[in-house]
């Protein structure tokens, strides 16, 4: 975790109910680490929801598969009249 996020005010809680072993586990791996177990558990967590991201963004395909996806992607766009019509539509985000 970077060392800017752990420097922002936290406003959100979470509570878990942990067992015993659980619970000594995370104290001990807090104390090799030097830090309280808040920190620990943050960081351990932020990692891990990170990995978990990266994970659903990283994809293996067979060759066969993949030659596919390839000639999908070189295909040229088709024109989706509906589509467009909504890109042209002005969103309640755009400055007046």
């Amino acid at each position: 975790m970077p060392a800017t996020a752990a420097r922002k005010k936290r406003t959100e809680r979470f509570n878990v109910r942990l067992s015993e072993k659980e619970a000594r586990l995370i104290r001990l791996g807090a104390e090799q680490r030097g830090v309280n177990i808040t920190n620990f558990i943050l960081e351990s967590a932020c990692v891990r929801a990170e990995q978990e991201i990266a994970e659903a963004r990283h994809f293996e395909l067979s060759s066969k598969d993949w030659q596919k996806f390839s000639e999908a992607l070189d295909r040229p766009a088709k024109v989706k009249p509906r589509l467009k019509r909504l890109f042209a539509e002005s969103t309640g985000l755009e400055p007046r």
